[in-house]
């Protein structure tokens, strides 16, 4: 068991996706008490209802201020502190050159993966000035973050943004006991990899698994990230075996380098 994780109070939004389930079981797993949260709301209690810790969904569009705050606010009345938030909710995007991009999907990427983000740190920063456990957040960025690629400029630019956040969140709340950090998943096996495979593939003239084979080819381990490594790196960040890791940078990669 990791060190300060169980009896914790930890909020994950994008909590019905495959990185944020598997957030989910770790902290569950380690003895948290986890609020998970997402937009889609089956999903979402499907995925509370396999966790082996106490657990409460809360359906929360993570654009919306109020109902980001009433997520917040949730997990207080049910556990009585929010301890660990991980502002993992994101999408991806469409897939075309900068110049054929579609406004409207700029729009929906920066709403979710940096207007989101923005809000649950606002959110769990005012809660957490106001609790004797001062907290940890800890965004969900993407090795996209601190490279470039073509066709995907509205996502990376997205999470450049986010990264650009953290850092100026942890030189702000550094002081006041909050610690504050970032992952950076490279290629995991998930359902918006399918979706961005596809998209590059159909920019490219390839198909969906030719992409991934030429992706697989550059990752010197040779293969995708799980879910669950993603988690087990996010769980070991959040605990308190690492208690002076603030404003930093985590890739977690498989060697794969901008």
């Amino acid at each position: 068991m990791l060190k300060g994780l169980s009896g914790r109070t930890a909020v994950v939004t994008g909590a019905a996706g495959a990185i944020g389930q598997a957030m989910c079981a770790r902290l569950a797993e380690e003895g948290a008490n986890v609020v998970a949260a997402d937009v889609a709301e089956e999903p979402l209690r499907a995925v509370v209802s396999t966790l082996p810790s106490k657990a409460l969904a809360v359906r929360a569009d993570i654009t919306s201020d109020t109902d980001v705050t009433t997520l917040i606010s949730a997990a207080v009345d049910e556990f009585g502190t929010v301890d660990l938030v991980v502002a993992n909710a994101g999408v991806e995007c469409e897939v075309h050159p900068v110049a054929e991009f579609s406004p409207a999907d700029f729009d929906k990427v920066f709403a979710v993966n940096v207007k989101g983000a923005f809000l649950t740190a606002a959110a769990a920063v005012r809660r957490m000035l106001h609790q004797d456990s001062r907290g940890k957040i800890l965004f969900t960025a993407s090795l996209a973050a601190v490279m470039g690629s073509p066709g995907t400029s509205v996502y990376n630019a997205s999470k450049h943004a986010v990264l650009g956040l953290a850092r100026c969140l942890a030189l702000e709340v550094g002081g006041t006991g909050i610690r504050v950090n970032t992952l950076c998943p490279g290629v995991v096996d998930s359902r918006m990899m399918r979706s961005l495979e596809d998209g590059m593939g159909a920019m490219g003239g390839a198909d969906g698994p030719t992409i991934k084979q030429a992706f697989e080819a550059q990752i010197p381990l040779g293969r995708y990230a799980s879910p669950a490594e993603v988690a087990a790196t996010a769980a070991w960040i959040l605990s308190d075996e690492v208690d002076y890791l603030h404003g930093e940078t985590f890739t977690v990669s498989g060697g794969l380098r901008p």
